[in-house]
């Protein structure tokens, strides 16, 4: 990895808000949460439903402009808040940092009930939704609430794969990881146990090189007896639900706010105010 691009991974990793254009300020807070910052878009709606977001980055880069607009757009389509949690990266920070930052935080919202039991559901792109799918695996052997779906674009499952064609991903893999052996379940997901997860809704992009990791996901899942459905869209790319505009990226999303809303209730709740 040149130092050029080295030093544009390190610079975006400082925890971001939404664009204005995205969310207007006002409609934005940022807090912390056992200890790790969250930035909320309107976060009056978590007594309602909330939607937790993992960002994308291989471990190594924050959030973009995109994955705002992705949170955003689904939390609002949703009728929920939105909670972005800014996980430390690498390689300052590696392993286990990123999935203890995350159930740190989420075990201060349970405390506070902002996460109301049944009526939020996690998140995550790429990275984020690999480890979204490892957060799930602990907190399905814990005392803090599941949540009631997990909602994974285009995840990275599996980070022992060295065919990667993304020298980004290689390198991040091994900075996140260092001398931990990537099997470990933690690091790959797909190699945990999937049987106890709540319900899965899995997006990717047949034309993405995380493709395969998403139909290797959606086999597991099977072969554990999981809930899950899986939409593979043809003609998409990597991140097909979080890029965006287009059709593809509204086919994505139209999936993920259906499955958030019927996870949540959302729809009964839609119903019963008419």
């Amino acid at each position: 990895m040149s130092l050029v691009r080295t030093l544009r991974i390190l610079a975006s990793q400082r925890p971001s808000l939404p664009p204005h254009a995205c969310a207007a300020p006002e409609r934005v807070q940022r807090r912390r949460h056992g200890h790790v910052p969250v930035t909320w878009i309107d976060p009056d709606l978590a007594s309602t439903a909330t939607i937790v977001h993992l960002h994308g980055g291989a471990y190594v880069a924050g959030e973009s402009s995109q994955t705002w607009n992705f949170l955003e757009e689904v939390a609002r389509r949703s009728g929920a808040a939105g909670a972005m949690i800014h996980y430390r990266l690498a390689p300052r920070y590696g392993f286990p940092t990123a999935l203890k930052d995350v159930l740190h935080a989420l075990e201060d919202l349970s405390v506070q009930a902002m996460l109301r039991p049944g009526r939020w559901v996690l998140s995550g792109d790429e990275a984020g939704a690999g480890l979204a799918l490892a957060v799930a695996q602990v907190l399905a052997e814990s005392e803090v609430g599941s949540p009631a779906a997990l909602l994974l674009s285009s995840p990275w499952a599996d980070l022992t794969r060295e065919e990667h064609p993304d020298e980004l991903r290689g390198t991040a893999a091994r900075l996140y990881a260092g001398a931990v052996p990537r099997t470990d379940p933690r690091l790959s997901p797909l190699y945990g146990q999937l049987s106890d997860l709540p319900p899965v809704h899995l997006v990717t992009g047949a034309k993405g090189v995380l493709a395969e990791d998403g139909r290797r996901l959606e086999a597991a899942l099977t072969a554990a007896g999981a809930p899950h459905e899986h939409l593979e869209i043809r003609s998409g790319g990597e991140q097909v639900a979080v890029d965006g505009p287009g059709p593809q990226s509204q086919q994505a999303r139209r999936f993920l706010i259906e499955a958030a809303r019927r996870a949540m209730g959302m729809d009964e709740v839609a119903g019963a105010a008419h």
